[in-house]
């Protein structure tokens, strides 16, 4: 029987050798934006052309390893917790595969910054220093269209999900939808430490009064 795809936008398939590659449904400028098929600079040349991505890059190809380093040389240059979690946050929503490779190669270093103890500030400044969505929410407002919410969601097999309903987070109290930044310092700890594939999660939160929240 033919399975689902991952998502609407792409999907994971194997070669007659049996190595794994990404397929993609998307092209042009939509499929920079999608985070988990953005490859950066990483793009060949072939590539570019094939996808429409021709002229929307710089014109130097580089390997994961110089993507790597360079990333790397922007998060040190960055002045205290907050804000190199901000920067890997940053990283994470334009390029996952590279956040997640430049995470496994400096984990001891920035195990702090993306879990406790930065993520308990992150937390609390969340409506500051949100800037795109990542996983799903419910309030008031919308649990009566649950069954919609989750379909919103752009993953079909998702296989394991980190909820929080936001209260006594890290001992700092209830957090409204903020308390979402647990959630996904939780998951990128669990894809870099226990090999969970990001294509088959959930981040959620309960948020109890989401008019106290301003983004």
């Amino acid at each position: 029987m033919k399975r689902e795809p991952i998502s609407p936008y792409f999907d994971i398939k194997s070669d007659t050798e049996g190595h794994e590659y990404m397929e993609v449904y998307l092209e042009g400028i939509a499929l920079l934006r999608l985070v988990l098929s953005n490859k950066g600079t990483a793009f060949t040349e072939d590539e570019r052309v094939a996808l429409g991505l021709d002229g929307l890059l710089p014109p130097q190809v580089n390997t994961l390893e110089q993507q790597v380093e360079r990333v790397y040389r922007g998060f040190l240059r960055e002045p205290d917790p907050i804000s190199k979690y901000q920067y890997l946050r940053a990283l994470q929503e334009r390029a996952e595969t590279l956040f997640y490779a430049l995470l496994e190669r400096h984990l001891e270093e920035m195990m702090p910054i993306i879990y406790t103890p930065t993520v308990g500030q992150a937390v609390q400044q969340f409506s500051h220093l949100y800037q795109n969505p990542r996983g799903i929410s419910f309030s008031p407002l919308n649990i009566d269209r649950a069954d919609r919410v989750v379909r919103n969601y752009p993953w079909n097999d998702v296989r394991m999900i980190v909820a929080t309903d936001s209260s006594a987070i890290l001992g700092i109290g209830d957090q409204g939808y903020g308390g979402l930044a647990i959630a996904i310092g939780k998951l990128a700890l669990y894809t870099i430490g226990g090999g969970v594939d990001p294509f088959h999660t959930i981040r959620s939160s309960w948020t109890s009064a989401p008019t106290g929240w301003n983004c």
